[in-house]
């Protein structure tokens, strides 16, 4: 059964506000993948020093992201949503990906909790994507030249 990952290129570099406008990338995958299961094991046990960093920012640390299944089910749906406020183990955080499920809408707010976050992700200094394992993950599966432009984005090159 496949899963869709949002990559959201520009999602996550803020450096390239016109590339948002263009697309917003999307790769299926198949359940059960064991490098998208470990960098999901890597990413919640990062959970603890990202929600301390969100909820008191570092110089240059800024747009704060979650990633989580939006629809969970048969066919999943992980996206990336920029956190707003967190408190009592529940974010309200705002959709950064167009959703392919019906109902929701890029930009919408949606309130999620900490057992259904995957990933983390914010940036340094405005050009260095930190966190994102499951994107890192991505970067195996999805063609080279597409893997070398979301690496120059997110400052991982």
């Amino acid at each position: 059964m496949p899963c869709l990952f949002a990559l959201a290129l520009c999602a996550m570099a803020p450096v390239l506000p016109a590339q948002a406008k263009k697309h917003d990338p999307i790769v299926d995958i198949a359940k059960g993948k064991p490098e998208m299961a470990a960098a999901i094991r890597k990413a919640r046990a990062g959970l603890p020093g990202f929600w301390q960093r969100a909820a008191a920012p570092g110089p240059g640390e800024s747009y704060f992201l979650i990633k989580f299944d939006l629809v969970p089910g048969e066919v999943d749906e992980y996206i990336w949503a920029q956190v707003i406020t967190r408190a009592g183990g529940a974010t309200t955080a705002r959709l950064v990906n167009r959703p392919r499920a019906p109902g929701y809408a890029k930009g919408q707010e949606v309130q999620v909790t900490d057992a259904q976050v995957i990933d983390w992700s914010y940036v340094k200094d405005d050009v260095r994507v930190m966190g994102a394992e499951t994107t890192r993950a991505l970067l195996a599966m999805v063609p080279p030249a597409e893997a070398a432009a979301l690496r120059r984005s997110h400052g991982w090159d």
